[in-house]
């Protein structure tokens, strides 16, 4: 809020200090386009002058009334006439028959004549004559100033003058705006005209400004503090209640995540004990199958089914010992494997169930890729999942892919479906133990949660997200196995 306030403040003085320079601005373009007025007018007094002039050579003085005084008709190499009013210039004005006539002006019938114009303390006109260092006011003073002099021999236009150069000059000791102008005189040779105007009542007038800015400021910031104060009380009210709120909901979801897992906790011990019961049975599976083997190894296809249902119980018995190696909390036994081998094993695990739903099953293997440290069954397992997810997921006629890619760091495989998809919230939870979208006694929640701890018992991730137009996308991602004295399997 404070910061705020000083923006604000900050802005609104950059604002005020941008109009009081172009007010000077504006004051000191005045003054040039006034000096050039004033040009004007002096240009047109001296023509007068020089046309009168020729008339005192031709008929006497009486030509130029009381007006111009002295009027000395002289030879040209007679000494100039010198004048009893020192507010008076003299000006020689040269006529036929090498004669001069000298005429006393007063500065103010050059410039300013009906004194309109020039304002005492506030505008100042001057006029330079030739062949002359100083300038001469309209009130008839006599001015030296070297900045004024610097102006307007070097053809400048305008000029700001600083507090001691505008006292100089007879005007209050405040900054000052010059402008010039030049005037060709013919035989009375090159003229300068300086107005001059004090910038006091612009500088007064910023001063007002400002202190209506500063009040201003100080009003605005007292009502932005005290409606901010209530503000603020109210928002720590507010924060106050929903720390409690955010507090009681945190207790509320580890209260949750404790009953979570004393459950997962719970059918982790069942589950081990299911594997436990099994095993018997398993063990009759297999000894009924080796005994069915003995008997039918004339029948070619009875031997291959019987030799299967070996197999399977073997994978059956190899897959339940590292499952109950990992609820004890063991490392998984990894090798180095050829990543493309775990996908094709995956791949003919799952093929007749594909056949059965009638779903399309592509793959996209490379036929070199880096390889892996992994437990070869549990990895196979853990794609297998994924795959049987996404079959289930599509209807009759659909189509799953899995593709394998590497970089120099990891291996992924991706599991596509065009499926009825996933919510970004269902998605999220994906991977949670027991959660499902299936109808009840349709799906157990497990086997995701499954994929997911094998894939982390191989410092790797699993992610569950929509499919970019529909279905969904499972990715495994493996990191590769260190450089070693072998080459990778291919």
């Amino acid at each position: 809020m404070v910061l705020a306030i000083a923006v604000v403040t900050g802005l609104a003085w950059w604002d005020e200090q941008r109009e009081a320079e172009d007010a000077l601005r504006d004051l000191e373009s005045e003054q040039s386009v006034l000096a050039w007025s004033v040009a004007g007018t002096l240009r047109g007094h001296l023509t007068s002058i020089e046309r009168e002039a020729v008339l005192v050579g031709e008929h006497g003085s009486g030509e130029l009334g009381d007006r111009y005084a002295p009027v000395v008709v002289r030879r040209a190499d007679a000494p100039r006439t010198t004048s009893q009013d020192p507010t008076r210039l003299i000006l020689a004005v040269p006529i036929a028959d090498g004669r001069v006539v000298d005429v006393g002006v007063h500065p103010a019938d050059l410039v300013d004549r009906d004194q309109r114009l020039a304002r005492p303390g506030e505008l100042t006109l001057l006029v330079a004559p030739p062949n002359e260092s100083s300038f001469h006011s309209a009130n008839g003073a006599t001015v030296t100033s070297a900045v004024l002099r610097y102006g307007l021999e070097r053809g400048a236009s305008t000029l700001r003058l600083s507090r001691p150069e505008a006292a100089e000059i007879g005007l209050p000791a405040r900054t000052s705006m010059a402008g010039f102008a030049r005037v060709d005189g013919g035989d009375l040779g090159p003229w300068g005209v300086v107005a001059v105007a004090s910038a006091a009542r612009e500088r007064d007038r910023e001063k007002r400004a400002i202190w209506r800015l500063v009040l201003g400021v100080l009003v605005a910031s007292g009502l932005v503090l005290v409606f901010g104060g209530v503000a603020l009380r109210r928002q720590r009210q507010r924060l106050e209640l929903q720390r409690e709120f955010a507090v009681a909901e945190a207790q509320h979801a580890r209260d949750e995540e404790l009953l979570e897992a004393e459950r997962v906790a719970t059918m982790g011990t069942f589950a081990m004990g299911i594997a436990h019961e099994v095993a018997t049975p398993l063990g009759v599976i297999v000894g009924r199958a080796e005994q069915l083997l003995a008997k039918v190894r004339d029948d070619e296809r009875a031997a291959r089914g019987a030799q299967t249902i070996l197999t399977q119980a073997d994978r059956i018995q190899h897959i339940i010992r590292r499952f109950l190696d990992m609820a004890r909390g063991g490392p998984p036994s990894l090798e180095r494997v050829d990543p493309s081998s775990v996908v094709r094993a995956a791949l003919d695990a799952v093929e007749h169930r594909f056949a059965k739903a009638r779903v399309a099953l592509a793959a996209d293997i490379p036929s070199v890729m880096p390889a892996i440290q992994c437990d070869r069954d549990l990895l196979e397992q853990a794609i297998v999942n994924l795959l049987l997810n996404a079959c289930e997921a599509c209807a009759e006629g659909g189509h799953v892919e899995i593709a394998a890619r590497s970089d120099a760091e990891r291996v992924a495989f991706v599991v596509t479906d065009d499926g009825t998809g996933i919510s970004v919230e269902n998605a999220r939870r994906a991977t949670e133990p027991f959660f499902t979208t299936k109808p009840r006694g349709a799906g157990t929640g497990l086997g995701l949660a499954i994929a997911t701890e094998i894939v982390k018992s191989h410092r790797g991730e699993l992610t569950i997200t929509p499919g970019a137009e529909k279905g969904t996308r499972a990715l495994i991602e493996i990191p590769i196995a260190p450089q070693s004295s072998h080459a990778d399997l291919e």
